[in-house]
């Protein structure tokens, strides 16, 4: 399995994908899951999309799932 996204760091490790709800509306969209290099701070980053912003840190990638 490979990453969808483009992820900015090529330290964090990608570990797979989860689907998840984006909006109110209840669309699912693949999700990579990253293992964080940093830490000091949530060991998961959740990347939707190659654009920087699009990510969220998480200890929790489960509670994302849809």
């Amino acid at each position: 399995m490979k990453p969808s996204f483009k992820h900015d760091c090529t330290e964090c490790k990608f570990v797979g994908k989860i689907f998840r709800a984006l909006d109110l509306e209840g669309m699912k969209k693949a999700t990579d899951v990253y293992e964080s290099c940093e830490t000091g701070g949530s060991k998961y980053i959740l990347r939707c999309s190659s654009k920087g912003s699009d990510y969220i840190t998480t200890n929790d990638f489960l509670a994302y799932m849809a």
